[in-house]
């Protein structure tokens, strides 16, 4: 075949190359566009096809992947949580049981194609989820403030607040200096070598010195006075009992109430024994009348009555300045009183249910008080704010105190378990498994705070090492619910002493002397 050929005779691609020789003669030179232009349009790419995101866009799906991402977190966290409760849910296992239950609920009986296995899953899946929702209404209580209020207190309650901040300013300063010393001066492995030499002893020579029976009802509590000479005890009879420290003799009974008593609180400076002398505050109580008796001990008659609670009384305590006493009651609040006008200086609202422990801390700048709904509040008594919520245990808190150093806090629930609390990290140290039953009473030693002091409806009263939280003693002889324990303040003749009082209606004294034969000194172990 033959190509077509041009005019005059040539091939079409020679004349091509012909054209375009032309073109770039008469073109010295080529242009393509001006530098703005290149700059906004990069090479290659059509803004008309393709959008590229700006900085606002990366931003705005960064922020909606994090928000995605804590909203898998907490369903995870939610449906984990949710498992681990129905593992520990107690259901029926009888079927007619199983849906009396969901009758209760208000949920069908009985679905079709659903067996008595199924049909208890699902019971164990809606208790579950009720329990769920009660635990998230529980850490809204603790830690939302959108209820947050103030109201006007009374010109006492400000002389009061200025008064406190003034006396435990200086006292946090000393125990700061103390404790910086003290870690200057001894290091941490000999003091833990000296605990644990101390609770060998304990162990070993810690027995029941002392039985008596305290009265025709069960005791609810029992305090040694601040010079270890005394020991004071409660019942529901209402009668209030002075004993002898350490030969457990009875020396003064006082009808404290008409009604039950459940707490008793000596005064910080409190001495000696009776016959008392001067009619000053030595004692206070607290009864199931709603009422707060002031007793000097040396009237028959309270020196004056604290009105105001609308229901019992749970548990009263001194301020450590002597001038105040905090009271806690089943009507939901705790009050701040004036020893010397006996007057109320502060109704506090803020628990949801019943308030019943109550602790200071030693430099009285600090209250901590529990409810039975398991919510534990922290006070700032200066300036009248929650400062720390403290939501952790499943069932009720019975007690709390505060460490000797001021930096721990121990609650004791229902649950079984006592919880050590850091007050400057603020969270949970150690979660202890302490009893198989309702923990009544949890304290520490006083002074150096070696030991801590636990009660339970068990029968038994345990003694921990606060160094590495292990159980020191078992201490076993109630044959009721051990309604209290504490420690002595001071050592006798160098052995520490522990009270206890049940339901049995028993005292008893244990102590690391005993009936030993010859004595032991104990002052080596210290």
């Amino acid at each position: 075949a033959e190509f077509d050929r041009a005019p005059g005779g040539q091939s079409p691609w020679r004349a091509a190359r012909v054209g375009a020789s032309a073109m770039a003669e008469e073109k010295s030179h080529i242009h393509y566009g001006g530098l703005e232009e290149a700059l906004s349009k990069p090479a290659g790419v059509s803004n008309e096809n393709i959008r590229m995101p700006t900085g606002g866009d990366v931003s705005d799906q960064a922020v909606e992947d994090m928000l995605r991402a804590r909203q898998q977190h907490e369903d995870a966290v939610k449906a984990f949580e949710q498992k681990a409760a129905q593992r520990q849910m107690a259901v029926p296992t009888s079927d007619a049981q199983v849906k009396a239950k969901l009758r209760e609920f208000g949920e069908p009986a009985c679905i079709f194609g659903e067996g008595p296995y199924e049909r208890r899953d699902r019971l164990r899946t809606i208790m579950a989820g009720r329990s769920s929702e009660t635990q998230h209404a529980k850490r809204q209580e603790a830690t939302g403030d959108e209820d947050l209020f103030y109201t006007e207190g009374l010109e006492e309650l400000l002389e009061a607040r200025v008064k406190i901040a003034e006396w435990s300013i200086p006292r946090a300063n000393q125990r700061l200096l103390k404790e910086r010393r003290q870690r200057a001066e001894e290091d941490p492995l000999e003091y833990e070598e000296r605990v644990d030499r101390f609770c060998t002893f304990l162990q070993r020579s810690m027995v029941a010195e002392v039985s008596q029976v305290g009265d025709e009802r069960p005791l609810t509590q029992g305090k040694f006075s601040p010079d270890a000479q005394l020991y004071c005890t409660s019942s529901w009879s209402g009668f209030i009992k002075l004993w002898k420290v350490p030969s457990c003799e009875p020396t003064l009974t006082i009808r404290g109430h008409e009604d039950r008593c459940h707490s008793i609180a000596w005064h910080p400076s409190c001495r000696g024994a009776p016959p008392f002398e001067g009619k000053t505050v030595r004692l206070a109580s607290a009864s199931a009348d709603s009422r707060v008796n002031l007793w000097c001990l040396t009237e028959s008659q309270p020196l004056a009555v604290l009105e105001g609670h609308e229901d019992r009384v749970n548990r009263v305590v001194f301020h450590p300045m002597g001038e105040h006493v905090v009271t806690t009651s089943h009507d939901m609040s705790w009050r701040l009183w004036d020893v010397e006008t006996s007057s109320e200086l502060l109704l506090q609202e803020g628990h949801s249910r019943p308030t019943y422990g109550v602790s200071m801390h030693p430099d009285g700048s600090l209250c901590a008080t529990s409810d039975l709904g398991g919510v534990v509040r922290v006070w700032d008594l200066r300036s009248g704010k929650s400062i720390m919520p403290l939501a952790a245990h499943g069932k009720q808190v019975m007690s709390v105190d505060f460490h000797p150093r001021g930096n721990m806090l121990a609650t004791a629930a229902d649950d079984h378990s006592v919880r050590i609390w850091d007050m400057r990290k603020r969270r949970c140290l150690h979660n202890l498994l302490a009893h198989n039953k309702l923990i009544s009473e949890v304290s520490f030693e006083k002074g150096e705070g070696r030991l801590m002091l636990t009660s339970s409806f068990d029968g038994t009263v345990k003694i921990w090492n606060t160094t590495d939280w292990r159980t020191v003693k078992v201490l076993i002889g109630h044959e009721g619910r051990v309604m209290g324990a504490d420690h002595i303040p001071s050592s006798i003749s160098g052995h520490h002493y522990i009270g206890s009082v049940a339901f049995d209606r028993t005292l008893k004294f244990w102590s690391t002397q005993g009936k030993a034969e010859p004595p032991v000194d104990a002052t080596s172990f210290m």
